[in-house]
């Protein structure tokens, strides 16, 4: 979610002589919920004289036509990136995501600088030097301001700042008055007045400056921009603020002198609207627009209805729910249903719980440098890597990245193997307690103390392997159940084996991995549902797990298998219904949960042919892409392109191009991109 970072140009001014306008109205009112509570913030707006340049974006199509671009191309062969220029050297329209500009409003257009592709005259990626440029006429002014809005996307790649510059000798040269930083900005949108008095009595021209020396880094959103001329006092012509005041359905409820509020000790499931109105000493402004919001318990599943297709013998389809955590402190959670408890009671084929201080029915690969080792809490802890005793106590397996340290030439990649076990009639289940915090994530993420863990099956005894799951996340510092149906990856197989692999992305000094009671079984001839994680822990609201992915699967026992299911979702005392559905389509009354985070689900089935299902989460009215690329990244579907509202969506694709062409069989990404969120996953389209 976007946020206000900045206050930056928020003052209290006394002026005796109020210019001839309106008392400046507080402006985009966000409502944000949680368990009983709606946290409401707003932004000021502001004036500062004669508005002598106002500049929102409000057409898309014209947007580039509002200011002058000028782009170097003495640094580039084959230049591509800046303003209004796509990495793809190509001239584009707007961006979308912004403020729009007036309060209420649907546009949300604006201005952006794109960060640069190849030259093809150097084959590295393009530098890049662009300003977007506006005038004024500050002649008859002593003072004066620039205001505007600006964020990022894909700051972690930028290379350079960028500048507001301004120049009073026609852009021959120019004086920076002001550094943006993308890695202080990040994506949260950022208001900004910057004080060009200095300035004031002179014919200028101003420029948005984007800077990317190593090229394919960062994009730069700026909006909202306004010149202002002013007298000598200077300062907001607003009028004396003396405070807001904050109403709820019509009614005041309170006064504050910030730009928030919490409205606490509501009742959750209820709607409440809100308006806000600034107080000055001349009376008061008009208010803001009417927002809404709806608290929500501390304890929220999304969907609480789940529809599986028609399964054919051997067919496994996943989707996925998430478990969300409003409250304000860790709550243990347990999924349930009688299928699960079967597979839990079911034979073992497999079975280590490492009590005996050995690994038992597994080994370490050998050759591959560290290795796991056997240990309780007591002795496995480190400075940076508590390790929680596991739920029943005793021994686990584990690595120890932490104490390991960091050596770039001796990369960690432990990898356990278990004994092989047996392929039967009757589908085979793995099952095993978790603990892998991975605060940092993934390797692909590339963060400092980035690490992987990675569940693996062989069906050739250990030369090559299949990937079942690397998405895992147990929270900090707390243990996960997980179990995952092995049939789809070994069902011709006479034997097969089980691998577990930590990987510290090449000697970062990251953190470490446990597993607990691991074991193999072997279900019936109707076993056919598996949840992972089902036993774990959400953090509490604003943790870095306080919402957390579960993986339903479902396996096709026989031809046109369907039937419906339960599952209970319990945390101390909350306890939610997720109905099941395959090959029956089951409801329940509307869920009251909305997405609290933008999300890319794995698309199911995958392979897939004749088509697939790509679930996403949309958690805050947005523009929204989402795109098929190639291996090579060329463009070949558009599946999305409009702006969503707040939910969650499935959509359908049967593997044809944008102009209607079967594709061939092979890997794809689809991406999913939005400001301030961008995913992308991998399917497979078979023939």
């Amino acid at each position: 979610m976007l946020k206000f970072l900045s206050r930056l140009y928020f003052f209290i001014f006394l002026s005796a002589n109020i210019l001839a306008q309106d008392l400046c109205p507080p402006a985009y009112l966000d409502a944000t919920f949680s368990d009983k509570k709606i946290d409401l913030s707003w932004w000021q707006n502001n004036s500062f004289g004669d508005l002598l340049f106002n500049e929102c974006f409000l057409n898309c199509s014209t947007a580039v036509e509002m200011m002058i671009i000028v782009h170097d191309s003495t640094i580039c062969g084959s230049c591509s990136g800046g303003w209004f220029r796509g990495s793809d050297g190509v001239e584009g329209t707007c961006a979308t995501g912004m403020y729009p500009c007036n309060d209420g409003d649907d546009d949300n257009y604006a201005a952006y600088a794109s960060y640069s592709g190849i030259d093809s005259t150097t084959e590295l990626n393009a530098p890049v030097d662009s300003r977007l440029i506006g005038t004024a006429d500050l002649t008859n002014y002593s003072t004066a301001y620039i205001d505007f809005i600006e964020t990022y996307s894909y700051y972690e790649d930028a290379s350079h700042n960028n500048y507001l510059e301004i120049s009073t000798d026609n852009g021959e040269s120019w004086d920076s008055v002001y550094v943006s930083s993308p890695d202080s900005l990040a994506d949260f949108i950022f208001f900004n007045t910057v004080d060009i008095s200095e300035y004031a009595g002179s014919e200028i021209m101003y420029a948005f400056r984007y800077v990317c020396t190593l090229g394919y880094g960062e994009t730069w959103f700026v909006d909202d921009i306004k010149v202002y001329g002013g007298s000598e006092q200077g300062g907001s012509t607003c009028g004396e603020f003396l405070n807001y005041k904050i109403y709820m359905d019509g009614n005041e409820i309170g006064e504050t002198e910030e730009l928030e509020f919490t409205v606490e000790n509501l009742e959750n499931d209820i709607e409440y609207c809100f308006e806000i109105m600034a107080i000055y000493s001349e009376g008061e402004s008009t208010a803001s627009f009417l927002t809404c919001a709806t608290p929500r318990g501390p304890f929220q599943v999304n969907p609480t209805n789940l529809n599986f297709d028609l399964l054919s013998s051997g067919d496994y389809q996943e989707l996925e729910m998430i478990i969300q955590n409003l409250d304000t402190l860790n709550a243990n959670f347990s999924i349930t249903s009688i299928e699960l408890l079967n597979i839990e009671l079911a034979q073992n084929l497999v079975l280590s719980n490492f009590d005996d201080g050995t690994l038992g029915d597994f080994s370490n690969v050998e050759g591959l440098g560290e290795e796991w080792s056997v240990g309780d809490s007591a002795l496995t802890s480190s400075q940076y890597l508590p390790f929680p005793s596991p739920p029943d106590g005793g021994q686990f397996a584990y690595y120890n990245d932490d104490a390991a340290g960091s050596d770039p030439l001796n990369p960690a990649t432990p990898m356990l193997y278990s004994n092989p076990a047996f392929s039967g009639e009757n589908p085979s289940f793995l099952v095993f307690d978790l603990f892998f915090p991975n605060p940092r994530g993934p390797c692909e993420d590339g963060a400092l103390y980035a690490e992987d863990f990675k569940v693996k099956v062989s069906v050739d005894d250990g030369v090559s392997w299949i990937l079942i799951d690397s998405t895992m996340q147990t929270g900090v510092w707390h243990w996960g159940s997980y179990m995952y149906n092995l049939e789809p990856y070994i069902s011709e197989a006479n034997s097969f084996r089980v691998g577990f692999e930590y990987n510290d992305c090449g000697g970062e000094w990251a953190y470490g991995v446990a597993i607990d009671n691991m074991a193999i079984k072997m279900g019936d001839s109707f076993t056919w549902l598996t949840v992972s994680p089902y036993k774990g822990n959400i953090s509490a609201y604003g943790g870095t797990n306080d919402s957390i992915p579960v993986k339903i699967g479902a396996y096709g026992v026989y031809d046109n298998f369907s039937i419906t299911d339960e599952l209970l979702i319990e945390s101390g005392e909350n306890i939610i219904s997720t109905q099941i559905g395959v090959g029956i389509e089951v409801s329940v009354e509307d869920s009251k949960t909305l997405p609290m985070q933008f999300l890319l689900h794995q698309n199911y089935p995958n392979p897939f042919n004749p088509e697939t299902n790509i679930r996403f989460d949309v958690a805050k009215n947005k523009h929204v892409n989402i795109i098929v690329y190639n291996l090579i990244g060329q463009k070949v579907a558009t599946l999305l392109n409009k702006q969503m509202n707040v939910g969650s969506y499935n959509i359908k694709w049967n593997g044809l191009s944008d102009k209607g062409l079967a594709l061939p069989s092979g890997i794809y990404f689809y991406e999913m991109k939005t400001l301030g969120f961008h995913s992308i996953n991998k399917l497979v389209l078979v023939k």
